[in-house]
């Protein structure tokens, strides 16, 4: 029986043997097909089937078991069709090579325990199999040992199966038990250095520092870019030191007192450091400190992850800086600046822009819309001259302006020009910067009051005040040319004040400007319609232009403007009439009477003038084709 026992120990020591074979004789570094793999993994326990095959143990007499159906089932479970097929054909070609009597019961074993492991394989769903998984796996093939023996003659199956059922069974649980929890755990531990290998594999490739400090702060874990970061040759060089054998001693103490503050805490925290080398390189980085737990809950070190962000904290700092010079060149320049987003709503506006529209600054704020704007700037009174019966279709004008570059200017209710210059961009934004124009406008009114006064001058009797000589031409030569259209009759009165010579040899020569201003305003009296234009045509002689009036009417003019100036009853004892008096001449060019000549209308004035003094002086007289005609002489003629 001892034999047995060595038998049976020198089995367990070959499936023992194998396990340890297939834990150390692998290739991790090789990526193989997992095919291959299962190939390999079934022809080592084919191999093995064969070997236990070589060395069987008598469990009774005449009784020969091994542990065949062991390797056959674990191949199946573990190693799947591909494992078991190659474990199967090795152990049942060896056994049919072996032959006996036994042939048939040993092939059926084999058989029976190719159909627990694949039925196994199939039922963990590609899952590591649990203990009580093995457990019950274990005794299914423990109870397929014996079935094998029912195909033996059954003169000697009932002496076998009262005397080795127990022994089969028990030895057939006990090896495949073992070999399966050797190989679970194998796989485990496979499992685990793999885990452990890509989890490394990540931290060494991660740009950032990551490093595990015990409790006493010593490195203890620290990827490449912790050891580029304190500056050392490699990670190793880390291990068991620190940061006080790296950093001058009050930079180590601070990092050390946030390290005991995390730990004393157990919660997690970010925080951000400066740091000085002892070569005086400076860097900042951003650190998340985080106890690392046991299982059992109690903190037993600290991990750390540092990212340097020297760039970044320069790069926020140039761009506060930027954004402190645009605020303060947006706060101090005179323009208003607007922008809005692609639908038309405000995104951002200076304080000079609000400033700018007192009245509706409430709304010139980030969301407003630009139409809401508007609409409240028209019913507030804010801008001015806008149509009321189309102030949507303005409205919407408007918006659309600002989609396009353009300049616009408006004026307020105070007074003010604004001039809007919008820029928009290719992603809908628009920037709309407003420049109070209000000086320029005014200057541009003075200067347009200016060459309008400058005009004025240029046509105007510097003494009378009337048109000049060059203005009455102008202006007699373009209504000639309209009565030349059909266009209405034309009239033209011709003044000469009497014996004007004798009163400045008496009176004197500003005595007879008096005289030719006071004349000159009951010329402006009688043309009171805004088409008549008096002129100074030389000397004392003056001409008032009257469109649109036949010769009855002129007529009545002149009477009236002959009385007015006898009315102003201006001494004149050089005249016979004791007065100043005036002669008028009356021409009248109706339609197609006459050519359009203006200067032939004024020679006929100048005889009708003349007529008028050769009667008498102090009268009217009007032109006529045959003989001139006296057509007043009862007022001092």
């Amino acid at each position: 029986m001892s034999s047995a026992w060595y038998e049976l120990l020198a089995n367990l020591a070959i499936l023992s043997m194998l396990v340890l074979i297939w834990s150390n004789a692998r290739l991790p570094h090789i990526d193989c097909p997992q095919i291959i793999r299962q190939f390999a993994f079934g022809l080592l326990l084919g191999l093995g089937a064969i070997i236990v095959m070589m060395r069987p143990f008598e469990i009774g007499k005449g009784v020969f078991i091994d542990s065949r159906a062991t390797l056959v089932a674990v191949s199946g479970l573990f190693g799947g069709p591909v494992a078991l097929i190659v474990t199967a054909f090795c152990a049942t070609a060896f056994r049919v090579y072996l032959g006996g009597a036994g042939v048939v019961a040993g092939l059926t074993g084999i058989g029976i325990a190719a159909v627990v492991g694949v039925l196994g394989h199939a039922l963990k769903k590609n899952e590591r199999p649990s203990t009580f998984g093995i457990i019950i796996f274990s005794a299914c093939v423990a109870a397929g040992g014996p079935l094998s023996f029912l195909v033996m003659p059954q003169a000697s199956l009932s002496t076998l199966l009262s005397s080795t059922i127990a022994p089969i069974a028990i030895i057939a649980f006990a090896a495949t038990l073992l070999v399966s929890l050797a190989v679970a755990n194998e796989i485990r531990r496979r499992d685990a250095v793999m885990r452990n290998h890509v989890y490394k594999t990540v931290i060494d490739s991660l740009p950032d520092c990551l490093n595990v400090k015990d409790m006493e702060g010593r490195f203890i874990v620290a990827n490449p870019a912790t050891a580029m970061l304190m500056k050392v040759a490699n990670p190793d060089a880390l291990l068991g030191k620190t940061d006080f054998d790296f950093y001058p001693f009050d930079i180590a103490e601070g990092f050390r007192a946030d390290e005991q503050n995390t730990l004393l805490h157990g919660t997690s925290e970010v925080i951000e450091q400066q740091v000085t080398h002892r070569d005086g390189s400076t860097a900042t980085l951003s650190t998340l400190k985080s106890p690392v737990r046991d299982s059992s809950g109690r903190v037993t070190g600290l991990i750390t992850h540092n990212r340097d962000v020297t760039a970044k904290v320069k790069l926020e700092a140039a761009l506060a800086e930027s954004e402190r010079v645009v605020t303060a060149a947006l706060t101090n320049m005179a323009d208003g600046l607007i922008m809005f987003d692609k639908d038309l709503r405000v995104v951002f506006c200076n304080e000079q822009y609000r400033t700018m529209f007192p009245l509706t600054a409430d709304l010139r704020v980030p969301g407003t819309p630009a139409a809401s704007i508007l609409y409240a700037s028209i019913a507030r009174g804010e801008l001015i001259n806008i149509p009321t019966d189309n102030v949507t279709d303005w409205v919407n004008a408007a918006c659309s302006r600002l989609r396009q570059p353009g300049t616009v200017q408006f004026p307020l209710y105070d007074g003010r020009w604004i001039e809007s210059r919008t820029s928009p961009a290719a992603d809908g934004t628009c920037f709309v910067v407003c420049s109070d124009i209000t000086k320029g406008k005014q200057s541009e009114q003075a200067l347009r009051d200016l060459n309008m006064r400058l005009a004025e001058l240029a046509e105007t009797d510097g003494l009378t005040g009337l048109l000049n000589r060059r203005a009455f031409d102008a202006a007699l030569t373009e209504e000639v040319a309209r009565v030349g259209r059909g266009e209405g009759a034309l009239s033209l009165l011709l003044l000469d004040v009497d014996r004007f010579k004798a009163f400045n040899d008496t009176y004197g020569h500003t005595a007879g400007d008096d005289c030719l201003r006071a004349i000159a305003e009951c010329m402006r009296a009688v043309a009171r319609r805004s088409g008549d234009r008096a002129a100074r045509y030389g000397g004392e002689e003056m001409v008032l232009i009257l469109p649109n009036t036949p010769e009855e009417g002129a007529v009545a003019l002149a009477h009236e403007l002959r009385n007015r100036i006898r009315t102003l009853q201006i001494a004149h004892t050089g005249s016979e009439k004791g007065i100043v008096t005036a002669s008028i001449g009356v021409a009248t060019l109706a339609n197609h009477t006459m050519g359009p000549d203006a200067g032939r209308l004024v020679v006929r004035a100048d005889e009708a003038l003349y007529l008028a003094k050769a009667s008498g002086r102090d009268l009217v007289r009007t032109w006529e084709p045959a003989k001139p005609k006296l057509v007043s002489g009862k007022s001092g003629g």
